[in-house]
């Protein structure tokens, strides 16, 4: 009898994670327990580590309650590595969790709660919560309603890469995660943003589900450290708007305005961005700016590699 089809294939991507990976990799173990009626594969990508960080995960691998695949990929970058992931993974639904998060218990159930009706494509993504009280409350979303993604908004932050999922039949509408964007790339954020606009665009269905959740321990706990994310997040975004600038299906034109319209309005007197985190508009647009610029001069250099988009 030939083995069952996987349901789920979780793909994970990692960088000299060794010290804390395990709490991530039980937490996978215990939901994958209390899934035994369903096939799971965890897909886990060393993204070029130069600690023990595959030693690690070969150890808990041997014991663990699912079926594992280590892959290594030598290219930076958290897309080239979602991408190899997305290569080796042989799940109807890939499913993707960062290495710094832990998933709820009723992980894989809800998930395959969630799609067991589908009739079409759907991109799902879920709850992020603060995994360590100590961690300043950046990179979650912790809305309890859900929503579905309209032009209306941005599709940054609308789910994140954390704590997303799709079937793989949305990857043969779509392509691969572009490679110059996410960290490590050369636009330093933003390979989720990207994926999640792109499917919107080719008329998926995106979905924020708050049901699904993971708990994301990012450690950062200093203001200046959130600066530099923030700074990261608006170059990235720059790069996309500058990416889509002549895109009429895209919204991301209605999304610069919006940053233009904040700067101006904090310059004459309004709101800062956030007076606790000392963030404010107008560094933002500066930004921005900035990533647009990179991304221009990065076409006139003819990036190898190009991917489908």
């Amino acid at each position: 009898m030939p083995p069952r089809p996987v349901d789920i294939s979780l793909i994970i991507s990692s960088r000299n994670r060794a010290g804390g990976l395990l709490n991530c990799l039980d937490a996978i173990a215990n939901a994958a327990r209390q899934a035994d009626d369903l096939q799971l594969e965890l897909v886990f990508v060393d993204n070029g580590s130069t600690d023990d960080t595959s030693e690690v995960f070969r150890r808990w691998a041997a014991v663990a309650p699912l079926h594992t695949n280590l892959v290594h990929e030598t290219l930076p970058g958290l897309a080239n590595a979602r991408n190899s992931g997305i290569a080796a993974a042989t799940g109807r639904l890939l499913a993707f969790t960062d290495d710094d998060c832990e998933v709820f218990a009723d992980y894989f159930t809800t998930i395959a709660a969630l799609f067991a009706a589908d009739d079409a494509i759907v991109m799902r993504g879920g709850r992020v919560e603060l995994g360590d009280a100590r961690d300043l409350p950046v990179t979650i979303k912790t809305e309890l309603e859900p929503a579905v993604l309209n032009n209306e908004l941005h599709a940054g932050g609308f789910i994140h890469g954390c704590n997303m999922v799709f079937p793989r039949a949305l990857v043969d509408r779509v392509g691969d995660f572009d490679p110059r964007f996410g960290a490590g790339a050369t636009f330093r954020s933003g390979e989720d943003t990207d994926y999640i606009h792109r499917a919107f665009n080719a008329g998926i269905r995106v979905e924020y589900v708050p049901e699904l959740v993971v708990k994301h321990f990012h450690g950062r706990r200093k203001i200046e450290d959130i600066h530099r994310l923030h700074a990261g997040y608006a170059f990235g975004n720059g790069a996309l708007y500058a990416k889509y600038l002549f895109d009429k299906r895209s919204n991301m034109r209605g999304m610069l305005r919006w940053d233009i319209r904040q700067a101006v309005r904090e310059a004459i007197g309004g709101q800062p961005m956030s007076k606790e985190m000392g963030l404010t508009y107008r560094r933002q647009l500066r930004d921005n700016l900035t990533g647009m610029i990179a991304y221009w001069q990065s076409t006139r250099r003819k990036t190898p590699g190009a991917i489908r988009t």
